[in-house]
């Protein structure tokens, strides 16, 4: 294998994660010629519709997955949470390397903190997940819409009377934009999207020279922990607008996973953990899942 097409989308931060996964490749495999090929998303193009208008997560990754099919490139790198957790038998995800962090942020340019924002501001998100966690805090709030890129979220917002919004710490600092967060907000309470802060990298089923080559990079552990969350969510068995997040970590050799799941008003929702040996990865997301469905989870986010 002398040279490896790695494809992303177009945008700033989509580029930058591209690189990092093209700069790992290379210093793993120096005799590689490794280049980058942008692919337009439906998703990064129609920025006037709602995500849903679009067909969900896939108007992200489409283009990609075709191209994929078609060896015009050999490996994709998604933002792992855009990445759906059933793939078509024809492709694969292989894992991710290093997770970044997995918190979500409150962006603002006039309070350091959610409790700071006055009864009635407006904190805008384009997530049902966020929403949700944000008006069970904070049941006074008006939530916004909110799509584009990191940039264009932040212009928005500069822009605009709002109070605040809502991202991904690992974007922010993806992109050095560490000191626009004016708080991070404790994944324990408001619970990360499945596979948040790490990157997916997906290939062709048929490409095992690929996928060979991308395990030089692969983290064990954040694939482990991805690899779980992708699994609860499977059996979960909502669509990617649900209210639902999935955390799992590892902390002193102890594996622990972390579902929620609430109405879409914030009004009711339900947290809980599971936790035991590593080597039982996959067994412990199954029981999360069990464990948040005879609890009403399923019901509560259809509500």
């Amino acid at each position: 294998m002398n040279t490896i097409t790695i494809g992303s989308r177009g945008s700033k931060l989509a580029l930058f994660q591209s690189q990092q996964v093209q700069d790992s490749l290379l210093k793993a495999h120096p005799v590689i010629d490794i280049s980058i090929s942008v692919i337009q998303s439906k998703g990064d193009k129609e920025l006037d519709k709602p995500i849903h208008e679009l067909g969900g997560k896939a108007a992200f990754i489409v283009e990609l997955e075709e191209a994929l099919v078609s060896h015009r490139i050999d490996l994709a790198v998604h933002s792992l949470k855009d990445l759906p957790c059933i793939l078509p038998d024809d492709l694969m995800y292989t894992g991710s390397p290093q997770r970044e962090d997995v918190r979500d942020v409150f962006v603002s340019t006039k309070w350091k903190t959610i409790d700071d924002v006055p009864v009635n501001g407006i904190i805008a998100t384009g997530s049902q997940r966020r929403k949700a966690q944000l008006l069970h805090k904070r049941p006074d709030l008006n939530i916004q819409g909110l799509r584009g890129n990191i940039d264009t979220r932040l212009r928005k917002l500069d822009q605009s009377t709002w109070d605040g919004i809502i991202t991904a710490a690992a974007a922010m600092h993806r992109l050095g934009l560490q000191n626009r967060i004016s708080q991070y907000l404790l994944p324990d309470c408001f619970v990360p999207a499945g596979g948040q802060g790490a990157l997916g990298l997906e290939i062709a089923a048929d490409r095992e020279d690929i996928k060979t080559i991308a395990s030089s990079i692969i983290d064990k552990n954040t694939t482990l922990c991805c690899q779980a969350e992708r699994l609860y969510l499977t059996q979960m068995e909502v669509d990617c607008f649900a209210p639902i997040g999935c955390w799992a970590r590892i902390e002193k050799e102890i594996f622990l996973i972390t579902g929620f799941s609430s109405r879409r008003d914030g009004k009711e929702s339900i947290i809980k953990t599971v936790q035991g040996n590593i080597v039982e990865a996959k067994k412990l997301a199954l029981k999360l899942a069990e464990t948040m469905i005879k609890n009403g989870a399923r019901e509560l986010m259809s509500s």
